[in-house]
Formats: C-alpha cells, structure tokens, sequence
C-alpha cells in the first residue's frame, strides 16, 4: 500500500488520502489480500503489478514503461501482458512501451516505433492493425506473424548496416 501510495504524497495528498486513492489501483492490478505485504513477499510479476499500480495511481497522460516485463519469466511475462491489455482497455492511457521483444511490441500496441542504430532516429513507424481486445490466440495468427516478420527485416537491416560499418572500421 505505501508502495503504490507513494507517489501520491509526492504530490502532495495526505498519507489517508493517498492511501484510500491507491486501493481502487491496487484491486485493479489484481493485488487485494496483499495490501500489507513487502515488496520482498511479493512475486516477480506481482512486483510488476505495484508498480504499474502506483503509476496508474497518480493519473498520469502518458504512461512509460520502459522493458517493465524484461527480468519476469517467460509464463509471468504473458501472464503480465494480458493484465495490461485489461487494464488499459478499462483505463484508456497512452502507453510509451519500450521492448526489444518483437512480438511482445506487435502484441501490444497500435503502433510499433522502429530506430535506426546509433544515432538512434525514427526508422519508421508501423502501425499495427489487429482488432481489440487481443486475446492470446493471436500470437499464432499470420497477421500478427505478417507485421514480426516487418519489423524484423527493418531491425536486420540496421543490425547488419551497423555490423558492416564496425567491420569496414577494424
């Protein structure tokens, strides 16, 4: 609870008040019957839960999250990517995701931004077409697969372009 509420007091809310907005984000994420426990008692995936609760908790425009997913294995990290699709069909943020899980980016988003290698630009920016919600089975669709396989040849690209220019280096 302190936890989630913490950013809450940062913005100047009372440590009741703080508290009582943190519960609603708290059963949101799924974490009711924890509200007491210590970071150290929780699960990796539970962990993630707190803190997306305590981001969605202060109300922000846009919510970043930056490979929130990346530590968790590989059962938690679906599991995780399904508790965001819930939530943000319920909460309707803007949500800047950084991964450098392909699938995992087509999954989740409306648009899948590509970067050049260093300097890192705007390679460009693909829009991913797939009906809301998303269930799992999507994974395995030739239209999910059709938009991996995009962007995958925009990432080889920069990676051998980079690969030939360290080697013309040498």
């Amino acid at each position: 609870m302190d936890n989630v509420a913490l950013g809450l007091e940062l913005q100047g809310k009372d440590r009741q008040t703080a508290r009582e907005n943190a519960l609603p984000y708290i059963r949101l994420v799924g974490l009711q019957g924890f509200e007491n426990s210590h970071p150290s008692e929780l699960s990796g995936g539970m962990r993630q839960r707190a803190n997306l609760a305590r981001a969605l908790a202060i109300n922000p425009k846009v919510l970043l999250m930056d490979e929130p997913f990346a530590a968790l294995d590989a059962q938690t990290r679906e599991i995780m990517q399904q508790e965001l699709l819930r939530i943000w069909s319920q909460e309707r943020k803007t949500v800047l995701f950084v991964t450098h899980q392909i699938e995992e980016a087509v999954y989740l988003s409306d648009r899948v931004i590509v970067f050049t290698a260093r300097p890192g630009r705007i390679k460009q920016i693909v829009t991913v077409q797939l009906g809301r919600p998303r269930p799992f089975e999507m994974k395995q669709s030739p239209e999910l697969n059709g938009y991996v396989r995009q962007i995958w040849k925009l990432i080889e690209e920069e990676v051998l372009a980079n690969m030939n220019m360290q080697s013309g280096a040498a």
